[in-house]
């Protein structure tokens, strides 16, 4: 299952994840969008379920898992990768900074934390709630961000996004005996629609970054591929950054 699939990461990864074999559940809020990526998989001889879900509802979350458990048996593999970039009332594209923080709504940052936080709890745990009674191992995967470690962009994002950092963390400290992975994958600015409107950050990003480009989709879905794969069965816990050398590990 790969959430947010509706377009731009998430859509490259669900086709890379269906090259290798993967019945891929397309989830996105969008559901002519998750019906298009699941189209493009089945056009190309794969197999794929869209859904148009909305990750911030528990009960919306559960009814999918419980239709695909129905259907397509366990998920064993979760991408968390719904996300935004802004939300109503923090204040952008005007302001950033400490300016974007004082004006920002009580609102605005708990919609923030729902769809990043919210999304990727309710996920894992219905895939968990699942998993475990049937004994069976899993991987989750965690888009996550470089701004938590670089202190740049929107507040309320780097704040989201440090989360789910901490999350797979615990995921995996307690999922391992369970046969249940966690990692995050912490890309630096992918070219996307969601950051399409930002030539200014693309520009200052670009300039700061040592391969002198930005990331694209393509980028990032075959290292969503190995997470998801037994080729990384060693792989736990960790935080892994295609970032071009922006921020050196």
């Amino acid at each position: 299952m790969i959430t947010g699939a509706g377009g731009g990461l998430g859509t490259a990864m669900a086709l890379a994840c269906a090259r290798e074999g993967a019945t891929v559940i397309c989830q996105d809020r969008r559901e002519r969008a998750a019906r298009m990526t699941a189209e493009a998989i089945t056009d190309a001889g794969g197999q794929a379920l869209a859904f148009g879900c909305d990750v911030t509802k528990s009960d919306a979350v559960e009814q999918m898992f419980d239709v695909v458990s129905a259907g397509f048996g366990l998920v064993d593999v979760l991408v968390n990768n719904a996300g935004v970039q802004r939300t109503p009332g923090d204040g952008s594209p005007e302001l950033s900074g400490l300016e974007q923080l004082v004006a920002m709504s009580d609102r605005s940052w708990q919609s923030m934390l729902e769809v990043h936080l919210g999304g990727t709890f309710h996920c894992s745990r219905a895939m968990i709630r699942r998993l475990l009674p049937a004994g069976h191992g899993g991987s989750i995967i965690c888009i996550s961000s470089i701004t938590p470690m670089t202190g740049y962009g929107p507040i309320h994002y780097s704040a989201a996004k440090a989360g789910l950092i901490g999350l797979v963390h615990s995921l995996a400290v307690y999922g391992g005996r369970h046969g249940i992975r966690a990692n995050a994958i912490c890309p630096g600015m992918v070219l996307t629609p969601m950051t399409a409107d930002e030539p200014a950050n693309q520009e200052w990003m670009r300039k700061r970054t040592p391969l002198k480009r930005l990331g694209t989709p393509e980028d990032i879905a075959p290292l969503v591929v190995y997470l998801a794969s037994d080729e990384s069965s060693f792989v736990t816990a960790q935080s892994i950054s295609p970032n071009g050398g922006v921020v050196p590990h």
